[in-house]
C-alpha cells in the first residue's frame, strides 16, 4: 500500500487529468464517498493539505503544532488501514506514478524513528517553515464541504487564465459544480438546457432586429448541440441568469 502523501497526489492528478471529460463527475462522486463523506478520512486529507500550506503560523507554536497533527494523523492511518487500501487501488487505476507532493508529511508519519532521525528533523523542519511562512494568494474560505485547496489546483490548472478574474462567489460556483455527480450533473443540466432554450425562443419570437434574431438563433443552435459537462453546465447557469 502506498503512504498516504502519494495517494493524496495521485488523487490530485487525477482530478486535473479528468476535468471536463465525462468521466470527471463519476470519479468526483466516488471521490466524496470515499473521502469527504468519511469523517477519519477527511481528516486524513485535511492534515496533509494544512501542514503543506502556507499558514502565518507562530514560531513559538509551530513545532507543537506539527508534533500533534502528525500524532493525530498517525492514529487515524493506523486505524483506516483497510479503507486507505482501498483508496489506493482505486485510484492507482487513473494513475500509476506520480511525483509525491507530500514526502516531508509522509516521513513524519510513516519513518519516525531513531534511524531516520535526520530525514525526520529535516522533514519536519520543511514543514514547519512552509506553516509559519504568510500566505500569498487569497484564500478562498470553505463554505461547503469540500478540499477546497484540491479543488483550486485543479481549477488552477485547467482554466486558470480566468480563474483569475473570477470573484469568490464564482469560484464557489464553479467548486459546487465539479463536485455533483453525474446523475446530479446531468439532472440539472438537462432541466437547465430546457428552460434556456425555451426562455431564448420567447425572446426570439418577441424580438423585432434581424441582427439580434441571428444572435439568439445561433445561441439556440449552440444549446441544443452542448453536452451535459460542468463547464457548460456554468455556462448555461450564467445564461439563464440573464434571462
Amino acid at each position: 500500500m502506498n503512504n498516504f502523501g502519494t495517494i493524496k497526489s495521485k488523487l490530485e492528478k487525477a482530478s486535473v487529468d479528468l476535468f471536463g471529460k465525462k468521466e470527471f463527475s463519476t470519479f468526483m462522486s466516488n471521490f466524496k464517498k470515499g473521502i469527504l463523506e468519511n469523517k477519519d478520512m477527511s481528516e486524513i486529507y485535511f492534515i496533509y493539505d494544512d501542514l503543506s500550506s502556507k499558514k502565518g503560523i507562530s514560531k513559538d507554536i509551530a513545532t507543537d503544532y506539527v508534533n500533534e497533527s502528525i500524532e493525530y494523523c498517525q492514529i487515524l492511518i493506523e486505524g483506516n488501514k483497510s479503507k486507505i487500501n482501498k483508496i489506493d487501488k482505486w485510484i492507482s487505476n487513473f494513475v500509476s506514478e506520480v511525483e509525491n507532493k507530500y514526502n516531508s508529511i509522509d516521513t513524519l508519519i510513516y519513518k519516525n524513528s531513531i534511524k531516520n532521525l535526520e530525514t525526520v528533523l529535516e522533514s519536519k523542519k520543511n514543514i514547519i517553515s512552509t506553516i509559519v511562512s504568510e500566505e500569498t494568494k487569497k484564500q478562498v474560505k470553505e463554505s461547503i464541504q469540500l478540499p477546497i485547496t484540491t479543488m483550486v489546483k485543479v481549477a488552477e490548472d485547467n482554466i486558470k487564465g480566468q480563474l483569475e478574474s473570477l470573484s469568490e462567489s464564482e469560484r464557489k460556483e464553479i467548486i459546487s459544480i465539479v463536485s455533483l455527480s453525474k446523475k446530479e450533473l446531468d439532472k440539472e443540466f438537462n432541466e437547465l438546457k430546457e428552460s434556456v432554450i425555451s426562455n431564448l425562443k420567447t425572446s426570439l419570437n418577441e424580438s423585432k432586429e434581424d441582427d439580434m434574431k441571428s444572435v439568439i438563433d445561433k445561441t439556440i443552435s449552440k444549446i441544443s448541440e452542448s453536452k451535459s459537462n460542468p463547464y457548460d453546465l456554468y455556462k448555461l447557469r450564467k445564461l439563464n441568469s440573464g434571462l
